[in-house]
């Protein structure tokens, strides 16, 4: 294989490089991968011709790179689902490991040109060859997962500092390759340049799985200490609920045990006194009744405080619930999404004097659960890229909740409003098979 074909097969592999994570980690809006990979490869091989009919110096094809890689980002955002922000991610990821990758060609290429038979060309044909395949591995096995589980999880906010650092490692690839470690001045500085430069290289990579997997960690840990939160809090609830339920049973007992002194003061009275005394016996006995939302004795615990709350506030409170005590959903999840879901509603009536109103349905529907809630508000919605922001000091945390628990396949949440109603929509699949 002489260096125009080896040109050629290097060239084809870079380009497979930048695909690969695009076409791992995303879906295609339809199915149709191989055009879209033989799209790719036309804008690729039209660069690459047009370096070698005009013999473009190497500053200015790292301009028409640019140029390629611009149309090539275009072709993905056409052609594939996902985020805009995701797909800037991957492909910045793409372009930094091609980059990687051809430094260690270099790097192979100085180490074992002078003590194998191969030239230049094949080494770094071999030795691209072998890199793409493991670079296959990583995305594959490890890089889809990861960056599945960030996007679902992390803020929009958040999605862009993850993107800054391919962005900058990239930068400074280029940088270096073009200028204080490129082909010519490694030949004259000597090995040890080298092998500084392969560090350099490695500790990117080395920073860039540390940076992805030490997010994922602190989102996860972040995901865990909200869980115990709501875990702790439906925990005492069901113990309130107990000790309301052992007081009830002593105020039956001293009922039972005063009944022969109320029959017994009964029979020496008139009529009327009899009247006030059964009347008075009845204000002492009236206690209020326990309103049941639904048959989940957890999630009835979490209507119950809110059902409170909404009266104490004169908000009119309306909630009704499909949702047994053996629904093929955790306690947990349910919970957490409703009690955020009512927080916000909450939070968002108690701005308005008059108008106040919360109501909540839920209905289960063969493999998933159906959730609506709806609630007043003053009309004033804050947004940014799309998203909304809550008005809260701390930033609020009730959606962003919500969204991180909600990252099966299949689960959904969703938000309209006009100028007087806010409501949110959600869709929880079946967690029995997980």
């Amino acid at each position: 294989m002489n260096d125009a074909a080896c040109n050629v097969v290097l060239n084809l592999i870079n380009v497979a490089v930048r695909m690969m994570p695009i076409f791992v980690c995303l879906e295609p809006k339809r199915k149709n991968r191989e055009n879209i990979a033989a799209v790719s490869v036309y804008l690729w091989v039209i660069m690459v011709s047009l370096q070698s009919l005009f013999n473009i110096s190497e500053p200015v094809f790292l301009v028409v790179q640019g140029i390629f890689s611009c149309f090539f980002f275009l072709l993905l955002l056409i052609f594939f689902n996902g985020e805009l922000i995701k797909k800037v991610f991957l492909y910045l990821s793409a372009w930094l490991f091609a980059v990687l990758s051809m430094s260690l060609n270099e790097f192979a290429a100085s180490v074992l040109g002078k003590s194998i038979f191969l030239s230049y060309g094949q080494i770094c044909v071999i030795v691209s060859f072998l890199s793409a395949c493991g670079f296959f591995i990583f995305v594959r096995y490890w890089l889809k997962g990861k960056t599945g589980q960030l996007f679902i999880q992390l803020s929009k906010r958040s999605h862009l500092l993850l993107a800054a650092y391919p962005a900058i490692s990239l930068a400074i690839s280029l940088f270096g390759t073009s200028t204080i470690f490129s082909r010519e001045s490694i030949a004259k500085r000597g090995f040890e340049d080298v092998v500084f430069y392969l560090a350099f290289c490695t500790m990117i990579l080395v920073l860039y799985v540390m940076i992805l997997d030490g997010t994922l960690e602190a989102v996860s840990r972040k995901k865990t200490e909200e869980e115990l939160f709501f875990a702790r809090q439906l925990i005492g609830k069901q113990r309130e609920h107990y000790n309301q339920m052992l007081e009830h049973a002593d105020e039956l007992r001293i009922i039972r045990h005063d009944f022969r002194h109320h029959i017994h003061a009964l029979l020496h009275m008139d009529k009327d006194q009899q009247r006030k005394y059964l009347l008075d016996l009845n204000k002492e006995l009236d206690t209020p009744k326990e309103q049941n939302y639904c048959e989940n004795p957890a999630v009835n615990q979490v209507l119950q405080e809110y059902g409170t709350r909404c009266q104490e506030n004169q908000i009119e409170f309306v909630a009704s619930l499909d949702i047994s005590a053996h629904i093929p959903i955790d306690d947990l999840t349910l919970c957490i999404v409703i009690g955020n879901l009512l927080e916000n509603s909450m939070e968002a009536c108690l701005k308005l004097k008059k108008g106040r109103f919360i109501h909540l349905q839920a209905r289960w529907m063969q493999d998933h659960l159906m959730m609506l809630a709806e609630n007043s508000y003053n009309g004033q919605i804050k947004e940014s890229g799309g998203r909304l922001l809550s008005s809260k000091q701390d930033g609020g945390l009730g959606f962003l909740s919500i969204r991180r628990i909600l990252n099966r396949p299949g689960d959904d949440f969703d938000v309209c409003f006009n100028d007087t109603t806010f409501t949110a929509m959600v869709n929880i699949m079946d967690r029995s098979g997980i």
